[in-house]
């Protein structure tokens, strides 16, 4: 669990983990905690500073149906490399590769990694089987390619991106 979280009474993690994780409303959480409307809507102004960037986290776990327990994929979130598995690509290069005027149809995407199964069989239940992926690897790689054969091809985009970015 995130250590600013760790920091907060027993009651506050419990709110924080009954409405932002489990998602249940304030209503429920304020029977489950046995409070009242007033404390629980004060919960939620103490702690937005907290809920706001772990429920960015939250969502994209939830989208991608992530198995197993939401803090194991958060803290693999925070700790992953945040680099292209495949082409080696950053963030801060794929900003720099979208100021230089790369092409590129689909305007929400490519601007920031995507998370990737490594192997595609295996969807996303597996802490261990997920990887960031850029855009292009991540769209080329489908389910056609292994983990091992599309860093071959990922090692020629990465010499792509870094001719474009004159490295």
């Amino acid at each position: 669990m995130d250590r600013t979280l760790k920091d907060l009474s027993k009651q506050q993690q419990d709110f924080f983990n009954t409405v932002y994780i489990q998602l249940n409303t304030y209503q429920k959480a304020a029977e489950l905690l046995n409070v009242d409307n007033k404390t629980i809507s004060q919960l939620n102004i103490s702690l937005e500073h907290i809920w706001r960037p772990i429920t960015k986290v939250r969502d994209k776990w939830k989208l991608k149906e992530i198995g197993g327990n939401f803090w194991d994929f958060y803290n693999w979130y925070l700790t992953a490399e945040k680099k292209c598995h495949y082409c080696g690509i950053t963030e801060e290069d794929l900003n720099e590769l979208h100021k230089i005027g790369i092409n590129n149809k689909r305007i929400t995407r490519g601007r920031t990694l995507e998370i990737d199964r490594k192997i595609a069989d295996e969807k996303y239940s597996k802490i261990e089987n997920l990887t960031y992926s850029c855009y292009w690897c991540n769209n080329a790689k489908t389910d056609t390619f292994s983990e091992e054969e599309f860093k071959i091809i990922g090692k020629a985009i990465g010499i792509v991106w870094n001719q474009r970015l004159g490295k």
